[in-house]
């Protein structure tokens, strides 16, 4: 059935407004930095894209902050260290870690500064995706938490620090495990053992450390070496006699005198 000229009438208008409301929407998007005359109502302006995680808007904004503010400004170091979190928040890393050690190096009295020196390190760590394969970012960001502490010892970022050293060298010492076990199976014992005996040294409040003494107990064991194996069980008895107690084989293998020279 063919439409009428009075029944196309309204379609154009209709049209019309679609387009008109199309283009109101796509105003609204749009994060016209010209819009904000002075730097304290484009740095609000900016934190609102922030808080709404529209990245590449409060980015936007406040790399136009950093450039404009001259360095004594008091807002532009929080103008930076918005700008390393909105980095941080697309999944740029690399140049959040980057932005954020300026913000802890050039503005060290800066009340945020402890805290950028902690998301600089954040940023280290989440770059490190393989730790069997690369420990090199892992390890940044490890130095970077240990710098913390050194420098900010009192303030709330270097406990958190604390706390992240802390699972960081847990992952470190199960990778030197992992290492040191990959030639116990294969019975590459001296290569174990000096896996194990590393573990030990480096990583020596993690909780991997007793097991760590254990299979040394079973290396030496098996190889013979007695007064090595007793020297490693007395550590165990003496320093993780809870672990000893709760672990009837490894007494057993500690009190076996049928082996070694």
């Amino acid at each position: 059935m063919t439409r009428s000229n009075a029944d196309r009438r309204p379609l154009p208008l209709r049209a019309l407004a679609a387009v008109a409301l199309l283009a109101v929407a796509a105003g609204c998007n749009r994060f016209d930095l010209r819009a904000f005359p002075t730097p304290e109502g484009l740095f609000q302006a900016s934190m609102r894209q922030f808080r709404a995680g529209h990245f590449d808007k409060s980015l936007s904004g406040f790399q136009k902050l950093t450039f404009d503010l001259g360095t004594n400004d008091s807002l532009y170091p929080l103008a930076r260290f918005y700008l390393a979190e909105s980095y941080f928040g697309q999944g740029d890393f690399v140049t959040a870690a980057r932005e954020f050690r300026r913000v802890a190096d050039e503005s060290p009295s800066f009340r945020l500064a402890p805290t950028a020196l902690l998301r600089a390190a954040d940023a280290y760590a989440a770059q490190w995706t393989e730790p069997e394969l690369d420990p090199t970012q892992g390890q940044t960001a490890l130095a970077t938490y240990q710098e913390l502490q050194g420098r900010f010892p009192g303030s709330a970022a270097a406990q958190i620090a604390a706390a992240r050293v802390r699972a960081l060298n847990e992952e470190f010492a199960s990778k030197e495990l992992a290492n040191a076990l990959f030639y116990y199976r294969r019975g590459a014992y001296d290569s174990a053992i000096l896996y194990f005996k590393d573990l030990i040294a480096s990583y020596p409040s993690s909780v991997l450390v007793p097991d760590a003494y254990t299979y040394l107990v079973r290396s030496y064991r098996t190889i013979g070496w007695r007064d090595e194996r007793e020297a490693f069980c007395l550590q165990l008895r003496s320093y993780y006699a809870q672990y000893y107690a709760h672990h009837p084989e490894v007494k057993a293998l500690c009190d076996d005198r049928t082996s070694g020279r």
